[in-house]
């Protein structure tokens, strides 16, 4: 009988996003198809986290210590503090997923004497800082391996850090996607309705560049019958508030917060939209694509192996909003478009993006670096 091993999920977040929910999902695939691995969720005590490990019967474990995390001055601080909670946890393998927790992992997991799995989901912390680039090669110097999401955050961490083939790999955000018939979707089948629904979803923060969808829509909306819906909260949430109502009438762009069933939504959407300056491999996009639904998004980071141009969407340089609105105008307009891009994109999501593909990839990493013996 194969040695069970604890497999810790290190995390520090605020707002439940794309990383999150990957993680989440790759426990609970952990738990439904491998005996020999246990997920242990780490983070600092957030109500998210608690309730869908409490949902999904995953074990988690609020780490004891924050303040020396939040300073990278006072890391080695807290990594020799992590490392021995990491023994007394019995953790055989870490993973950390995004920047912070990533560089302080690093050095923790080198003290305690386990390997590391880094998972970088954005690029735009060193967009911002390439200083940061140097924790990055330290960590990989301690013994990380880092991954990444899409092929595109790749070449930039490659080019960035200077990082060789065997530091740095791309293993895709997976998700399960629907097996219905070629030739019909659930959208197919809803009963007609006055207007036609754009659905973005994703956190509100500047980098999305919601104000613009907004102002897209608003314009579109004097020759469409549209409704924009907005899924997600974020710190832009106000001000987006206050845009919208200035620059549409009454009814055409909604704030429906955050949503447990985003599938539904999707379902009773007609055109996704999703315009940020920049992405690794967004899984609002990939959801959106993988339910069927034609997406319009910027050409930036992973946007573009999920969305293929013409094919099952359109993509617009993140600055042109005249291209927006030309290319949600096709759309819109265009009903048989629609079908044939949903169509397209479930195919793509299918075949690049499972869940069972990209998960399992995961598995093998951890498998390699524990020396699991089957």
């Amino acid at each position: 009988m194969a040695q069970t091993r604890r497999i810790g999920h290190f995390i520090e977040t605020g707002i439940a996003g794309g990383a999150e929910q990957v993680m989440m999902d790759l426990a609970r695939f952990t738990i439904e198809t491998r005996p020999d691995f246990s997920p242990v969720i780490l983070h600092f005590d957030h109500p998210w986290i608690r309730e869908h490990c409490e949902r999904h019967g995953i074990e988690d474990q609020v780490i004891p210590f924050q303040r020396n995390f939040k300073s990278t001055l006072r890391l080695p601080l807290f990594a020799l503090e992590f490392s021995r909670w990491l023994r007394q946890q019995r953790i055989d393998l870490l993973h950390s997923h995004l920047f912070g927790p990533i560089t302080g992992g690093a050095m923790a997991t080198r003290l305690a004497g386990i390997p590391h799995v880094g998972t970088l989901h954005d690029v735009y912390m060193v967009e911002e800082k390439p200083v940061r680039r140097y924790l990055l090669r330290l960590a990989i110097l301690l013994g990380t391996q880092l991954v990444t999401v899409s092929r595109d955050m790749e070449a930039f961490y490659r080019d960035q850090c200077g990082l060789n083939a065997k530091s740095l790999q791309t293993i895709y955000n997976g998700l399960h996607v629907p097996s219905y018939p070629a030739t019909s979707r659930p959208r197919a089948s809803r009963a007609p309705q006055s207007r036609l629904t754009i659905i973005c979803v994703g956190r509100l923060i500047k980098l999305k560049n919601v104000d613009l969808v907004i102002e897209a829509v608003a314009e579109l909306s004097k020759t469409f019958p549209i409704a924009l819906r907005i899924l997600g909260e974020g710190p832009e949430l106000e001000s987006l508030q206050q845009i919208a109502g200035k620059a549409a009438d009454a009814g055409v762009v909604s704030f429906e917060g955050v949503q447990s069933n985003v599938a539904q939504w999707l379902a009773d959407s007609d055109v996704f939209v999703q315009f940020s300056s920049t992405e690794g491999l967004s899984r609002s996009v990939l959801e959106a694509v993988a339910s069927g639904l034609p997406a319009v998004v910027s050409d930036v980071g992973g946007n573009r192996e999920m969305v293929h141009d013409s094919v099952n969407g359109f993509l617009v340089a993140s600055n042109d909003l005249t291209g927006l609105k030309q290319a949600l105008s096709k759309l819109l307009e265009n009903s048989d478009l629609r079908e044939q891009f949903g169509q397209a994109g479930m195919a793509i999501a299918r075949r690049t993006f499972s869940r069972e593909t990209c998960n399992n990839a995961y598995i093998e990493l951890y498998k390699r670096l524990i020396g699991t013996v089957e």
